[in-house]
């Protein structure tokens, strides 16, 4: 089968053209996005691999085209028109990748904030190397603090097995509570037992309508005093606004995300000397000594990089030959 690669970096090259071989592929790579301008590219091909938004007019063009495939490099969908793509033929899969590269990345965020890690190395480039005053410096422990989880898919499990090695206590919040959790020790409670208890709140939770901004002034409010919030999943999930007006009222004691709401003008580009940033509660939440702010590279590992070029494209060869596809999505 003939596939189109769109946003293909040159770190995935070597696996695109190990799968592209094995799975007796026509593949060419495009290193720009797909948009509805550039579609064109895509006639007489019979798949596309992509991380880019479809839309219904990007979707039609494809149609047009006589593509019949369109197989994610990530993991989310809701950049995926599927009532367009089902009413047009085009069907449409996710990818799976190594949920640890997520999780151990949450991990260090938290143990970056407790420890007051961006504090401490900012202040060492000034050769202030004292404790800081009244103790500005010191940090909390995991074992004295209680942590909480919502979301408990694949990488909500892989940060609690990562986080069980630290004794802390764990409680989770998820509409369907996992078994094995539960025998590690793991609690189950509402979303607002949860934000009471919680010394972290780590999110790790699908965006849709009913989880959209599920971390606002309200939800701030029923937190402890001088929470940690760790977000390493999807920027919509937290109300930005919301999140600086409790850093900046003290409720809030650290903060670290790898997602934030219009990432998409912001990350994948280098900014530095030659363009600028708009986004102004980006610019707002990273001015914070308490805060950091990384670019949505979580899922940036060696590991991750392979699964992901894997899953698209063994979807692809599934699809083409009439095969079970495990990681079809659906309207």
């Amino acid at each position: 089968m003939k596939v189109m690669a769109f946003n293909a970096r040159p770190d995935e090259r070597a696996f695109f053209d190990h799968f592209g071989q094995s799975l007796n592929m026509d593949l060419e790579l495009q290193p720009g996005t797909l948009t509805v301008d550039n579609a064109g590219l895509t006639r007489g091909f019979d798949g596309i691999s992509c991380t880019c938004d479809l839309p219904a007019p990007v979707l039609e063009k494809l149609a047009e085209n006589g593509v019949r495939y369109a197989a994610l490099r990530t993991i989310g969908y809701d950049n995926v028109d599927l009532e367009a793509a089902k009413r047009l033929g085009i069907r449409v899969s996710h990818a799976g990748y190594s949920p640890y590269s997520v999780a151990n990345y949450t991990v260090m965020l938290m143990l970056m904030c407790i420890r007051k890690a961006v504090y401490i190395m900012f202040r060492s480039h000034t050769a202030d190397n004292s404790l800081g005053a009244a103790g500005s410096a010191r940090g909390m422990e995991m074992q004295n603090l209680t942590v909480g989880v919502i979301g408990t898919g694949r990488i909500g499990k892989a940060v609690i097995q990562n986080l069980s090695g630290f004794g802390c206590h764990i409680v989770a919040h998820d509409p369907y509570p996992s078994e094995e959790m539960k025998k590690m020790g793991v609690e189950y409670v509402s979303l607002d037992s949860l934000y009471a208890q919680s010394d972290i709140v780590t999110l790790h939770t699908f965006l849709n309508d009913e989880t959209f901004h599920m971390i606002n002034a309200e939800s701030i409010r029923k937190m402890k005093p001088g929470v940690v919030i760790i977000n390493c999943a999807r920027g919509a999930l937290i109300d930005t606004r919301a999140l600086i007006e409790g850093i900046e009222s003290g409720r809030i004691g650290s903060v670290g995300v790898d997602c934030f709401e219009g990432e998409d003008d912001v990350i994948r580009v280098d900014h530095s000397y030659n363009s600028h940033v708009t986004n102004h509660d980006y610019i707002i939440l990273k001015s914070f000594q308490n805060t950091i702010v990384t670019p949505h590279v979580a899922f940036f590992t060696d590991q991750a990089v392979f699964d992901m070029v894997q899953c698209s494209l063994e979807s692809l060869h599934q699809f083409d030959a009439g095969e079970n596809v495990p990681l079809e999505v659906h309207a």
